[in-house]
């Protein structure tokens, strides 16, 4: 299948905005749009199909979870299904062909069926505040105590703190004897590894990766789940009685799309027992303004039967919290707070506010007196920024500034008596020495990533700078949630990096106040 790189079709982020406006216009599925753009990523040369991928996840499909619309769920799932069909007949699809129809999922009419079953079946819930047992769609799971519980993991760290460490720490209580798995990448044991109730299964999920390298990810998956679900003993699968798999809308299953288990909760096709939950997270309560983490728990009452409200959390090992606490412990001057800042955005420029804000708000914070611990965040772009903003910090200081730079290894070899004399501290390491980091200081700031996520899980006051939203209701949704103060910046398209900048030290400076008030 090749592909001319410079003709119109072949511009996938043209497509994507065409096919947008199109759906906006009319509200009808731009099918043969779609259609082009899948030709694009399933093309078999590599250049072509990563860069069609990246339209479509980055430009497209994150648009659309990221409007919280029934409507734009629809355009997903036809846009989803759409694709799997042209990918499973291509030669490097076989698998994925041969692993749906194990499932009897063999055309995308199947796919498309199956995903509708499962929105009437997670979708059509009574308000929050009506008894449970008068929903028709409630899941009666009184007396039901699975031996073991397998959550997916939202791949994405702010989402599993937001989202998918309420719903774990909601079955801890409901089912107390159970086996909880967590199955999801290796970050995510980092911070929730210090939980003694969760083990964890490890799937990697190639985020930067075409699209078929993604779907071929959901086979690993389906066969990590069914050795989860069977008698070692017996060799055989475990009845379905003695199993749930709970979905939180993941990537892993491409947002419920791909099976892991044989129909979903309240579809006929399911075969015994509750044995598959699955949380409609994009069109759960459309016209609701609660947080991710506010209609999480929300649904979880209704599924599960009402209880305390459960805020998101974060459970790091012992190693990494006390490691970040001496860390902080031997930076603290008195009188001075600890403000650690991260400017990652996880791969999304377009939630970046600019260097020279990034600049000005560091320096200014160090001219106010505060103790900056900047992480230097993933990959080189991030790490070139952060250099930026350490020489322009640097350039003008009214005085000598003290800079230290440390990582994992230089901490493990460093003694934990020595004090650190630094007024700006600039750390590279793993994202569970990071949270520890975060844990231990007086404020955090950052942009719309997993950072603010984690300050607001562990109590600490935090200054989200939310630039890049594609709707008013990514903003509701995607507030940080927890036991700390939370001020979150609203950075308009009509705002200077002035007034940016002045709303940040504003929230800032009265926050690090209170962290010094005894």
């Amino acid at each position: 299948m090749n592909i001319e790189p410079h003709s119109f079709d072949s511009d996938p982020e043209q497509l994507v905005a065409a096919l947008l406006a199109g759906f906006r216009a009319s509200k009808s599925y731009p099918r043969e749009r779609v259609a082009r753009l899948v030709k694009l990523a399933a093309s078999e040369e590599t250049r072509v199909a990563e860069r069609a991928s990246r339209a479509f996840f980055t430009s497209l499909v994150e648009t659309l979870a990221d409007s919280f619309e029934p409507a734009a769920v629809s355009f997903y799932n036809q846009a989803f299904a759409q694709l799997i069909q042209a990918c499973r007949k291509t030669e490097r699809g076989q698998p994925l062909d041969k692993k749906l129809r194990e499932f009897g999922l063999l055309t995308e009419a199947d796919v498309l069926a199956r995903a509708d079953r499962l929105r009437a079946a997670a979708g059509e819930h009574e308000p929050r505040d009506r008894p449970a047992v008068k929903s028709g769609k409630r899941v009666e799971i009184v007396g039901y105590q699975p031996d073991r519980v397998i959550v997916l993991s939202r791949v994405t760290l702010g989402a599993d703190i937001a989202i998918t460490s309420v719903i774990v720490e909601r079955l801890k209580t409901t089912f107390p004897q159970a086996e909880i798995v967590l199955v999801g990448g290796r970050k995510a044991s980092e911070l929730f590894g210090g939980d003694p109730r969760l083990t964890f299964e490890e799937i990697n999920y190639p985020g930067a990766a075409d699209i078929l390298d993604r779907l071929l990810a959901w086979g690993s998956l389906v066969d990590c789940v069914r050795e989860l679900t069977r008698d070692a003993e017996a060799a055989a699968a475990l009845p379905g009685d003695h199993w749930l798999i709970v979905d939180p809308d993941s990537r892993l299953t491409q947002l419920g799309l791909l099976p892991l288990a044989s129909g979903g909760v309240g579809d006929p096709d399911a075969a015994s027992g509750p044995r598959y939950l699955f949380f409609p997270s994009r069109e759960y309560h459309p016209d609701s303004s609660a947080s991710l983490a506010e209609l999480t728990s929300g649904w979880l009452d209704e599924v599960l039967g009402s209880a305390p409200s459960i805020h998101p959390n974060v459970r790091l090992n012992r190693a990494d919290l006390e490691a970040g606490r001496s860390l902080i412990d031997r930076l603290k001057r008195e009188g001075h707070p600890v403000i650690t800042v991260n400017f990652g955005v996880g791969g999304n420029p377009s939630k970046r506010v600019g260097d020279d804000f990034e600049r000005r708000l560091v320096s200014s914070l160090l001219e106010d007196g505060a103790t900056i611990v900047l992480d230097k965040g993933a990959g080189p772009e991030e790490a070139r920024s952060a250099d930026e903003v350490i020489e322009f910090a640097r350039h003008v200081s009214k005085g000598p500034l003290s800079i230290v730079e440390i990582d994992e290894e230089s901490l493990s070899r460093a003694s934990s008596s020595f004090r650190i004399e630094a007024e700006l501290l600039v750390w590279s390491g793993r994202i569970g020495l990071l949270a520890a980091l975060i844990g231990a200081s007086d404020l955090y700031i950052g942009y719309d990533s997993a950072g603010q996520h984690i300050a607001a899980a562990l109590g600490v006051p935090c200054v989200d700078v939310f630039a890049g939203f594609s709707s008013r209701r990514m903003l509701d949704r995607w507030r940080p949630t927890g036991r700390a103060e939370t001020r979150v910046v609203v950075v308009e398209q009509s705002m200077t990096e002035d007034e940016v900048l002045a709303e940040t030290l504003r929230h800032a400076r009265e926050l690090k106040i209170r962290a010094l008030t005894p």
